[in-house]
């Protein structure tokens, strides 16, 4: 009689183990966006240096510590699937990430998703 026990419980165990397994979660809620922050991409960084380039930006949410006022993009609006003949300021959501060579040093970050908003 015990073992019969053993072995509804057993199973019973494994069971809950597999639908525990099986859950997954998605990352995604109703109605949230799928991009990280808000920004503004304020015009062309016009000085003329070997690591200087790109395009400003501000983050509107920026949370992270000692947030400069404004980080570069080592871009072009082209690379980044924006119309070239696009007016500043352009406002977008994107995910971004601090640049992690020598650039980021200099307030460069790298943008992995972007879209422009209205």
């Amino acid at each position: 009689m015990p073992i019969k026990i053993k072995m509804k419980t057993f199973i019973f165990i494994v069971c809950l183990g597999l639908m525990f397994v099986s859950c997954k979660k998605t990352g995604t809620t109703t109605g949230a966006s799928p991009y990280q922050s808000q920004g503004v991409i304020t015009g062309y960084d016009p000085r003329m240096c070997a690591e200087c380039g790109g395009l400003f930006i501000t983050i509107k949410n920026d949370t992270t510590k000692n947030a400069p006022p404004r980080y570069d993009i080592n871009e072009s609006l082209q690379q980044l699937g924006i119309d070239p003949n696009t007016k500043f300021p352009i406002n977008v959501s994107l995910n971004w990430m601090r640049d992690t060579t020598a650039l980021g040093s200099f307030g460069y970050i790298i943008v992995t998703k972007i879209k422009v908003i209205n």
